[in-house]
């Protein structure tokens, strides 16, 4: 298997599980949080969090447990951490038994699901994945900069957060649009969400409340 087929797997595995429960993490405040977090509805003695390599735990963390390691594992990276690229593919080789190197990530990122800027001191653990290169520089220079704003106050005090509209979109390789007021890209974010089984959960409106509230202080 490439590594880039890994890559897309594991996308549509968290976007399929964020469908099925709007509850899935993407930011905690600790390690220790990790299993009962991650694993909701099914948390067991089978899920463990331990090392990736030798990156320490105050770092790095992988939690997992038995089963299809592309919905059951994960790797979580202190915000402050600066190698999460080597912590990515650490996790791929532990997990997957795929050793891999920088350059076989062409075409993507591995960044931070949640901004970094976002954690409160950037005390948070954050999960990253893989995500599309210009799709991740292209939310990276309007949405998340404007929802990184220090006055907001869930930057400056919540150290637990779900997964959103705007991170499942680029998770999924959809670009962003160019504002609040950009009907055209909101109706075809709307679209994709609707093909994919959320149109009972209103996209339109979710994602227009999501954007007016980051672009209040632009």
């Amino acid at each position: 298997m490439s590594l880039q087929a890994l890559i897309r797997r594991r996308q549509r595995a968290l976007f399929d599980a964020w469908v099925r429960d709007p509850l899935v993490q993407v930011q905690v405040e600790h390690p220790e949080a990790l299993g009962r977090l991650v694993f909701l509805d099914d948390f067991d003695e089978d899920v463990q969090t331990g090392k990736a390599g030798r990156s320490s735990l105050k770092n790095v963390a992988i939690v997992q447990k038995p089963g299809n390691a592309d919905e059951n594992a994960s790797v979580w990276v202190r915000a402050v951490y600066s190698s999460y690229q080597k912590a990515w593919l650490r996790f791929v080789e532990q997990v997957y038994g795929i050793k891999a190197a920088p350059s076989d990530l062409a075409g993507y990122n591995i960044d931070h699901l949640l901004n970094k800027a976002r954690s409160p001191n950037k005390a948070g653990f954050i999960r990253i994945e893989a995500i599309n290169d210009a799709v991740n520089q292209a939310w990276g220079g309007l949405f998340e900069r404007a929802a990184s704003n220090p006055e907001f106050s869930a930057n400056q005090n919540r150290l637990r957060r779900t997964m959103s509209w705007i991170i499942a979109a680029k998770l999924m390789d959809q670009p962003p649009p160019r504002g609040p007021n950009d009907q055209q890209g909101i109706a075809r974010l709307v679209q994709f969400f609707n093909q994919n089984g959320l149109a009972a959960d209103n996209p339109q409106r979710g994602l227009t409340d999501m954007l007016q509230f980051a672009y209040k202080f632009q």
